[in-house]
């Protein structure tokens, strides 16, 4: 054999190699232990992997191929040990310059040394196209490996099916024996990645498989796993680690299946955008198994797998806390009811079944107007003692229940759909149907002897006009107008009565509007005198004729010019103006307008739509002790709103201190109108 073909020995040659290496010297030669470790190497097979003798000598032969072929190259080592007959094997070595050759190779059993047996290995490189090909098929086999990582993922929402499901796939695609997933009590920094949390009770074990029972047990306590990431990281200066299993304290037995004695352990932090979430740990028995490229597609696994880990966790979270929404929900007095934008309902809770009298845990992805449409119809006629709509229930008794109806949408402001509130306002209604009677009663018993006294006082006044007592006179006249004041006051609580039932209805008739405003001007003669104060008007030179209800129109007047008397204690003249509004042949019928202007204390304009409501009256009159019943202006209101017409309070007209009340009133009101048809009947 030529110097340039011969192999250095190690150790004397058996007799049966040199001769299979005098007839292959163009072929590549190997031989190995029992073990798989390689002994000698020809220059040609020094040649294809493109390494020197030293850095093949000693390695075991499975270290030298592509993790492809890993599997085949136990396979044959087995097969020829067992004295197995074996075929040609072709097999990818990852060469010392990065590329990847196919060698095929045909196993020989060489015979008993006193070293133990050794194998040959002779084999013939093929194109390095077909290499290539191989390369490429597997890259294919990892591509596909997280391509059903990320199928996985993405088919659940459930923390631990996921993490089960994730790991089932990387163990089976990457040909590992054991894995654990482990996830961090709370995410850790971007730049804290590099090191695993220092107390045990941080981590805690979401997912494994391939480990021996005795052995998940001794996960719980995983302190040997976060000292080797720590101890590991910190030296190489990496995130993707591998190790041996003594430096987890692992053995083989601690495995379910393992088919060599050697273990080695890789782990790679599982990563969300700058946020760590926790650590996959995997197990081979293939020495040496992980290498660069290995190693980079498990960074891999980790980086896909931190996004769906992320949102598994935070559906945990909110499904955590919609229970306990859902709990607080169903606890609470009143119904809810939460729709989305397509009308759909999406949550229900207990408590609006209970008012319905149905059954609503079926109601969820259902039309909210089909399933409302049946249970409640709206109360077309009722009180205005509460804010919202008022809906009375089909089924049971018929109870009561107040709507509000509050948009809803996220924190960009994008509607995501409605909230309903339901309350039983039943016994309340009652209370208050109650109360007005006995207020109707007590008014309409007070009106008779209110009638008395304004008489005898009428009566009185006439003879001490007489008798030419001036002081009695005075006396009397204020009985009389004080009897007045009573008399409306009686009237205004009769009518308070009937709206709140619904049965107030408007007498209309010709009214002439400089007629009704010089009758209340003359209503406050004796106060105007005893103030020394004066009330301007300004009116239309032609008349200005009107349909209304001439009595409760000059009530609402008196009420208005009352209020500005009572509420301006520095005196100022009050003016009333009115002219009448010409309307074009599409916004209807003429119109009228009356305003009343005060230099008094004026109305805040965050009150001035509440000063409307029954019993409400006006921070400023309450600090400055002015004495009402906040009716008067609930009452006005309502009266304008059945003529067709509205009210509102503003800034005063002369630009100081004070308030003008604005009301504007169609020339003809409706006479069919009454309280109960103020509100449009909502929609369910």
């Amino acid at each position: 054999m030529s110097q340039d073909r011969s192999i250095p020995p190690l150790d004397p040659w058996p007799v049966e190699l040199a001769q299979a290496a005098v007839a292959a010297t163009h072929n590549v030669l190997l031989t190995l232990d029992a073990t798989g470790t390689i002994q000698h190497a020809n220059p040609a097979a020094l040649q294809a992997l493109c390494l020197q003798l030293p850095a093949v000598c000693g390695r075991h032969f499975v270290d030298l191929l592509d993790v492809g072929s890993r599997a085949k190259g136990q396979r044959l080592l087995a097969d020829v040990l067992s004295h197995s007959s074996t075929a040609v094997v072709e097999l990818n070595h990852v060469t010392g310059d990065g590329n990847i050759v196919m060698i095929g190779y045909r196993a020989l059993l060489l015979p008993q040394t006193a070293a133990g047996p050794q194998v040959l290995l002779i084999g013939q490189a093929t194109a390095e196209m077909v290499a290539t090909t191989e390369r490429l098929i597997a890259l294919n086999r990892r591509l596909s490996a997280l391509f059903m990582l990320a199928a996985t993922a993405s088919r659940s929402l459930i923390l631990p099916d996921l993490l089960q499901q994730a790991l089932a796939v990387i163990l089976t695609e990457l040909q590992l024996q054991a894995g654990a997933i482990l996830l961090a009590a709370v995410p850790v920094e971007l730049d804290r990645a590099l090191h695993a949390p220092r107390e045990p009770h941080q981590l805690r074990v979401a997912a494994h498989q391939g480990f021996a029972p005795a052995f998940v047990e001794r996960l719980a306590d995983i302190e040997s796993l976060t000292a080797f990431w720590n101890t590991t990281t910190r030296a190489e200066q990496q995130s993707v680690v591998q190790g041996t299993a003594d430096e987890v304290g692992m053995q083989v037995s601690d495995l379910l299946y393992a088919t060599g004695p050697l273990l080695t352990v890789g782990a790679t932090p599982i990563m969300a955008e700058t946020n760590l979430l926790g650590w996959l740990y995997v197990v081979t028995d293939r020495y040496d198994a992980l290498p660069p490229d290995e190693l980079e597609l498990l960074s891999s696994v980790g980086n896909l797998l931190g996004p769906p880990v992320e949102n598994a966790r935070l559906y945990d979270a909110l499904r955590e806390t919609s229970g306990q929404l859902g709990a607080v929900l169903d606890g609470i007095d009143s119904g809810v009811l939460l729709t989305d934008q397509d009308g759909l309902v999406r949550y229900a809770n207990a408590r609006l079944g209970s008012l319905l009298e149905v059954t609503v845990a079926e109601w969820p992805g259902q039309p909210r107007a089909d399933i409302m449409r049946s249970a409640l119809q709206p109360v077309t006629q009722h009180t205005a003692l509460f804010e919202g709509e008022l809906w009375q229930v089909v089924a049971g008794e018929g109870r009561i229940l107040r709507r509000f109806v509050q948009p809803v949408a996220d924190h960009t402001g994008q509607p995501l759909g409605s909230l309903e509130v339901y309350s039983d306002v039943t016994q309340l209604l009652k209370t208050d149907q109650l109360r007005d009677e006995f207020v109707a009663a007590a008014a309409h018993d007070l009106k008779t002897p209110v009638t008395a006294v304004k008489g005898y006082a009428q009566i009185a006044l006439r003879v001490a006009s007489k008798l030419n007592e001036p002081r009695l006179v005075q006396q009397l006249t204020m009985i009389n107008a004080r009897s007045d004041d009573l008399a409306l006051l009686m009237d205004s609580l009769l009518d308070m009565s009937r709206i709140q039932a619904g049965r107030l209805q408007l007498q209309i008739s010709p009214v002439l509007v400089q007629d009704l405003v010089k009758h209340v001007i003359k209503h406050f003669d004796f106060d105007l005198q005893r103030k020394q104060r004066t009330i301007t008007c300004q009116l239309p030179d032609e008349p200005l004729e009107v349909a209304w209800d001439r009595h409760r129109m000059e009530g609402v007047l008196i009420n208005l010019i009352g209020n500005a008397l009572k509420y301006s204690p520095d005196g100022g003249d009050i003016h009333l103006y009115a002219r009448r509004i010409m309307q074009t042949a599409d916004q209807g019928s003429d119109a009228v307008e009356l305003t009343v202007t005060d230099h008094g204390i004026g109305i805040p304009p965050a009150e001035r739509e509440l000063i409307f409501q029954r019993f409400y009256r006006a921070r400023e009159a309450v600090e400055h002790g002015f004495r009402g019943t906040g009716i008067g202006l609930y009452i006005s209101h309502m009266i304008v709103h059945l003529h067709g017409g509205q009210m509102r309070a503003a800034d005063a007209l002369h630009g100081g201190q004070g308030t003008t009340m604005h009301i504007v009133l169609p020339t003809t009101a409706a006479s069919a109108q009454h309280a109960g048809g103020m509100e449009d009947s909502p929609t369910v």
